[in-house]
This record gives C-alpha cells, structure tokens and sequence, in this order.
C-alpha cells in the first residue's frame, strides 16, 4: 500500500474508471494484489503498521501547526509592521504639523518685531523733528531774549545820549551857567575857573 501515491488514488476515485460504482473492485483487486507485499508472500517489507501511522499523522499534525503558528506569526508581523508603519506616518506629519506651524510662529514673531521696529522707528523720526523744532524753537528764544536785551540796551543808551543832548541843547540856551553846591555857595570847580 505504500506504493501509491495521492495521484494514483485519485485516479482510482474518479468516475470515469473502467469499472463503475465508484471503483470498488479496483479497490478490492489492489487490495489483494498489494496484500503483504504481493501474491501471497509473507514480506512485511512496506506495511505500515498501527504505530507508524500515528507517529505519521501526529508528525503531520505537529507540522500542520507549525505551518499554521508560521502563518498566525508572519501575519502577527505583517500587522505589526503595520501598526509601526501607519504610527510613524501619524508621528512624521505631526512632526510637519508643528514644524509648520513653529516655522509659522516665527514668522509672525518676525514680522511683530519688523513692525514694532517700524513704530519705533518712525516715533524716533518724529522725536528727532521735534527736537529739532525744539532745539530751533530754543535757540530762536534765546536769540530774541539777546534782541530783546540789546533793544532794551539801545533804548537805555538812546535815552541816555538824548537825555545828554536835550541837557547840552538847554545849557547852551542858558548862556552861562555855574553850579551851585547845595549849601548856596559857588562850587570849588567852578569857583577856580
């Protein structure tokens, strides 16, 4: 029996052997052919004996699951590549999330500060104009003081050279004139002259 093969048994299952009814009497025909190693020897020479045929079906069993524990762990490390796979996509577009929005945050960090440097800037122009106006402003009140001085100066020493004239004018007029000190008597300059 151990001279067939899978193919050779299911030849003999088929329905179109040369015998009908499912090929019984090949079965019965093999059987005696094949009993004990052929036309009644006595060969126990490929027989298969009860314990070789469990042995047989348990090292298929054993190794049915070994297929089956190979297949259960290369899908157990498909899903894990998986599961790895899909977590560091989620991990690289957070990572570009908030690189974007780091890269966005600096910007607008950046042109906060160019547009308070722009305020600054322009109220230190305008600083700089009003100290100026007000420097000119200054300097302008400080030149008028000194016009306003010098006018005062002028008028003083205007009234003083016409106060002096107007005496000369009404001395000539006079004719001869001699002081007199307080007391009624004539002057010691005028009284030598």
């Amino acid at each position: 029996m151990s001279d067939l093969t899978a193919s050779d048994v299911a030849l003999l299952n088929g329905n179109d052997n040369m015998f009908s009814g499912g090929g019984a009497f090949f079965w019965v025909f093999a059987l005696l052919l094949l009993n004990n190693g052929g036309w009644g020897g006595n060969n126990n020479a490929g027989v298969v004996t009860q314990a070789d045929l469990a042995a047989s079906q348990n090292a298929q069993t054993q190794q049915m699951q070994l297929n089956q524990l190979g297949v259960q762990m290369a899908d157990q490390n498909y899903q894990n590549a998986m599961l790895i796979s899909d977590q560091t996509n989620q991990m690289l577009q957070q990572n570009n999330t908030n690189l974007i929005n780091a890269i966005q945050g600096f910007n607008n960090v950046g042109l906060q500060i160019q547009n308070q440097t722009n305020v600054l800037g322009t109220a230190i122009q305008a600083l700089n104009a009003k100290m100026d106006e007000c420097c000119c402003s200054i300097k302008t009140q400080a030149l008028q003081y000194r016009l306003d001085d010098s006018e005062r100066r002028n008028v003083v020493l205007q009234n003083s050279l016409d106060n002096a004239n107007q005496s000369q004018y009404i001395l000539s007029n006079l004719g001869r004139f001699v002081a007199w000190a307080g007391s009624g008597s004539q002057s010691a300059a005028v009284a030598g002259a």
